[in-house]
């Protein structure tokens, strides 16, 4: 009996350890380990730096109204702006301080430092969201309030996967950093303010909620790649997709409304379609020909003047899908309408001269167009 149960324990115990071979298992490396470990302290200590560097230049934009002294009484909106540049001028969306506009309440910014400052409306663009205030005592410099001017980026430089740094004020939570990804480049979004839209937006999965707006999008190395300006929720609440108007566009637009101008978008005068599967079924196009179809060009609009042609029906209900069709802008390819409106505000201006390539009955054509401002 005894000997049976020696040879049964050790025929289990010798499966046991075959089972258990470990040729088939090996240790992790120290060295891939302390890679690991310093690689993760090492982004730790930079998102540090960058939030203590970054705060320097990032206000809370509250809005109060006033009793009948003319004292901030109740806040009734909150938002985020950075300064922009040595004269004390602060980034924020257009959103922010609209209220200001129609009505009379008090802009205050508030500083990482808990110091408080009227300020003023410098200027506006609805058209991208974006606005300039200033403190408004002309005593107190941007050095005295502490503020120094954020570094800035070139978005057109940026990619899906490069990492976000989002800061601002959400839910009134003042100076807080969330982090993430670039989710997407060359989005276009409504401003809800006119029937324009913002042309290559980026898209973001990092934290972005209501009172980030007019914060600043930053990347690894701290430098501002856009303005927080909106998320698509059912809630009003962060659902990984959040919205930057790129700081190319910002660069073009900022420097005249600082000046008191309205900054002057260029405009071909068309309406267009993506040229989908359908839209190519229908126009007797190549499959996955790339390019927009027009279909209507605005009489003595850049386009109209310049000889491009529109759908040949009179109404929209009976389209022909017989328009030209749109491959290039200055050699520039167009592979959807979001395309032609990007390069048209981030890289012209009104009275440029444009070659745009059409397809017309098959044919490639090329038209020069000079282009004028867009109407309000």
């Amino acid at each position: 009996m005894t000997s049976k149960f020696f040879i049964l324990t050790t025929f289990f115990l010798s499966i046991f350890f075959i089972s258990c071979d470990n040729t088939q298992w090996e240790p992790p490396d120290e060295t891939e380990v302390k890679i690991e470990k310093n690689l993760s302290i090492e982004l730790e200590n930079k998102y540090r730096d960058i939030f203590i560097n970054s705060t320097k230049s990032v206000v809370q934009i509250n809005l109060y109204s006033r009793d009948v002294f003319g004292i901030p009484d109740n806040k009734i909106g909150t938002g985020s702006g950075f300064l922009w540049d040595d004269e004390g001028n602060i980034l924020t969306n257009y959103h922010v301080i609209q209220p200001a506009i129609t009505s009379n309440p008090m802009i205050v910014v508030r500083t990482i430092d808990n110091d408080e400052y009227m300020a003023k409306i410098v200027g506006l663009d609805s058209s991208a969201d974006l606005a300039i205030i200033k403190i408004s005592n002309e005593n107190i410099d941007s050095n005295e309030a502490n503020l120094y001017p954020l570094d800035l980026h070139d978005s057109d430089l940026i990619s899906p996967g490069d990492l976000t740094i989002a800061i601002g004020s959400p839910f009134d939570q003042e100076f807080t950093m969330t982090t993430g990804i670039v989710s997407a480049i060359g989005r276009s979004l409504d401003s809800t303010f006119t029937p324009y839209k913002i042309p290559s937006v980026i898209q973001t999965d990092a934290a972005i909620n209501p009172g980030n707006s007019g914060g600043p999008l930053l990347n690894k190395d701290g430098k501002v790649i856009g303005i927080n300006t909106q998320i698509k929720s059912s809630s009003r609440q962060n659902s990984g997709v959040g919205f930057a108007v790129p700081i190319n566009l910002a660069k073009r637009i900022v420097p005249n409304i600082i000046k008191g101008k309205d900054h002057e978008y260029s405009y071909l005068g068309i309406t267009a379609l993506n040229l989908d599967l359908g839209t190519r079924i229908r126009a007797d196009i190549e499959e996955n020909f790339k390019g927009i179809l027009i279909l209507s060009v605005l009489e003595n609009g850049p386009a109209s003047k310049a000889g491009i042609m529109g759908d040949s029906s009179a109404r929209r209900s009976e389209v022909k899908y017989d328009g030209d069709i749109i491959t290039k802008i200055d050699n520039y390819k167009i592979n959807s309408f979001e395309d032609l409106i990007s390069y048209l505000a981030l890289n012209t201006d009104p009275g440029d001269i444009v070659e745009i390539e059409v397809v017309r009955d098959y044919q490639y054509l090329t038209l020069q167009v000079k282009l004028e401002a867009r109407p309000d």
